[in-house]
């Protein structure tokens, strides 16, 4: 049998000793044409489609998303323990199968294939749960007409049993609903955009794709929960139930004829993507299916955890810890801050109308990005690049490498722009946290510092809390934002091509992990008046990922203010005065 020789991208630094290939789909020369097929990246036609696409995939998970969270209120209305199961189920199983799912990405040669089975799964995942959530919204009441004293405890008995098994079948497509939703995620964020999109400085180049996606699933976060919300209001759950599961029907062939029309017409998505095949002192693994059940356990145990050592060995592991630990923090309009912001007298209408002015401001951050990222692209002689100094090398030669140049100026306005990102946020989280404190400053365990306590005596009426609450939580997201975009976009061009989607997959598995701590101070700490002491442990999780991801740029950068510059301009002051 004849053994292909191995491709090697010269563009790949971090490839491991077992990687015996690396993906060469963007060498595909750019003269090749064809009747269907535009080959100078990313063109209007193109980025259509794959906006198209990845609209109703989004649409459709960020509308399930929420859906599940009122059918599962609608079921259970006495309890909370369906909802603290079903989440934890959720978060385990994207701890665990995460990084499965980004290797099973990377490792599927054919890129259309990934990425319709992602969109296939999820479709018949949501489908197969409406049809049960139609049988389980409805509380155990099965009473019938003529019965006066309530059905025996038998029946009651059976209908709960069979409420929970329905209950149970939807946990698990819930699993593959999540898992494939990471999927299609993985697969469109982290190998479709980053092959297809056009050379930077582009109008399609990887900066303005990233931002559009991103607007996408913004726009959809924000609007599919209030349809939603209106349509069970206004029809009834089971009529939402109906609707859910309809949309996903109706829109999953339009999103395979968008995408099959993308991957038809971009050569670089049509080229075989080679996959990288692990070795093991020199030999190449066993086909896993091949093996006993015990060594196939094994050898899952020892993919999961090099994946993990692939992750903390790539040169920009750093800022995407960062960007997963602030899950770890609670001030975002998330679950646990809703429910404290009631519990102290806040109405709901106010938090529906705060919740979509951060949702407006998150979306801004889509524009202001790739605007940043040129702007503060354009310093010259700006430090290091990928952490290699480049001053030494000859000035002609430098000349005549105008595309490394272009991708220096890209990165550094990234590595900038994320800096003040993250800063933005750390900064306009403080009077939040302020407003919390004071807001608890009435808690009976008396356990504010009196410094705090006389500081913030002043602010005691309800509106002023509000307005610095919300007007300062709100604006917060756009650096929240500003830093997750040009970090993606960080992580898409520092890692290996054979590694993005893995790379990826740990970073999901870190995110649920810091999630669930978050759920599980909140379950210690639940009581209102303590929720200062999570707001706290909040602000202090962006302190540390401001600090890391700081020690990380000035690393790549070699520096983070020019002093020189600055010197220069307070002695062109002096001059003046």
């Amino acid at each position: 049998m004849a053994v292909e020789e191995p491709e090697i991208d010269a563009g790949s630094a971090h490839n491991s000793p077992g990687d015996i290939h690396i993906e060469n789909a963007s060498l595909i020369p750019r003269s090749e044409t064809a009747l269907n097929i535009e080959p100078n990246g990313m063109t209007r036609p193109q980025a259509f489609n794959l906006y198209t696409s990845h609209l109703l995939s989004t649409w459709n998970i960020r509308t399930y998303e929420f859906a599940a969270i009122i059918f599962t209120a609608a079921a259970y209305p006495d309890t909370l323990i369906a909802a603290a199961i079903r989440g934890v189920v959720r978060t385990l199983a994207s701890i665990c199968f995460s990084s499965m799912a980004g290797r099973w990405v990377d490792q599927s040669p054919n890129r259309l294939k990934t990425l319709l089975r992602t969109i296939s799964a999820n479709r018949l995942a949501v489908i197969g749960a409406s049809m049960l959530w139609f049988f389980v919204v409805e509380p155990l009441n099965g009473l019938p007409e003529g019965a006066k004293f309530g059905p025996s405890l038998g029946d009651l008995s059976s209908k709960f049993i069979l409420k929970g098994a329905m209950f149970g079948l939807i946990l698990l497509l819930g699993i593959l609903e999540n898992l494939s939703a990471s999927g299609n995620m993985l697969s469109m964020e982290r190998d479709w955009i980053v092959t297809a999109a056009s050379d930077d400085g582009q109008p399609y180049d990887l900066t303005h794709l990233n931002a559009a996606m991103r607007r996408i699933d913004l726009i959809c976060k924000l609007i599919a929960p209030i349809l939603i919300s209106v349509i069970v209001s206004a029809t009834g759950t089971r009529i939402g139930v109906l609707v859910v599961g309809g949309m996903n029907a109706m829109s999953w062939g339009v999103e395979v004829f968008c995408a099959k029309r993308v991957w038809n017409r971009n050569p670089r998505l049509k080229a075989t993507k080679v996959v990288s095949v692990q070795t093991e002192r020199g030999n190449i693994v066993p086909d896993l299916w091949s093996r006993s059940n015990s060594n196939q356990m094994s050898e899952g145990f020892r993919r999961y955890f090099q994946e993990f050592k692939h992750y903390f060995s790539s040169q920009v592991w750093p800022a995407s810890l960062a960007l997963a630990l602030l899950h770890l923090s609670a001030l975002s309009y998330g679950a646990t801050f809703i429910t404290f912001l009631l519990s102290v007298g806040f109405s709901l209408d106010l938090i529906t109308v705060a919740r979509a002015a951060g949702s407006i401001v998150e979306i801004s951050s889509t524009v202001v990005t790739p605007v940043g990222v040129q702007y503060l692209g354009k310093a010259r002689n700006h430090g290091n690049f990928r952490g290699e100094s480049r001053e030494s090398e000859d000035s002609e030669t430098a000349l005549l490498e105008e595309s490394p140049d272009v991708e220096r100026r890209t990165e550094t306005g990234l590595e900038r722009l994320g800096l003040w990102g993250i800063s933005w946020q750390l900064l306009n989280l403080v009077p939040v946290m302020l407003a919390i404190w004071s807001l608890s400053s009435g808690a009976p365990d008396g356990s504010m510092p009196h410094l705090v306590s006389r500081n913030l005596g002043s602010i005691t009426s309800q509106p002023l809390l509000a307005f610095v609450l919300f007007f300062f939580l709100s604006i917060s997201r756009l650096g929240l934002w500003i830093y997750d975009l040009t970090t993606q976009q960080l992580t898409q061009t520092m890692t290996s091509p054979s590694q993005r989607s893995s790379f990826t997959g740990v970073e999901n598995s870190l995110i649920s992990v810091f999630e669930l701590v978050q759920h599980l101070v909140a379950i210690i700490l639940h009581r209102p008046e303590q929720f200062k002491w999570i707001a706290l442990m909040g602000w202090t999780a962006v302190a540390v990922s401001a600090l890391i991801y700081t020690g990380w740029v000035w690393r790549m950068r070699g520096h983070l203010v020019h002093w020189e510059r600055l010197g220069k301009s307070c002695e062109c002051i002096k001059i003046r005065r």
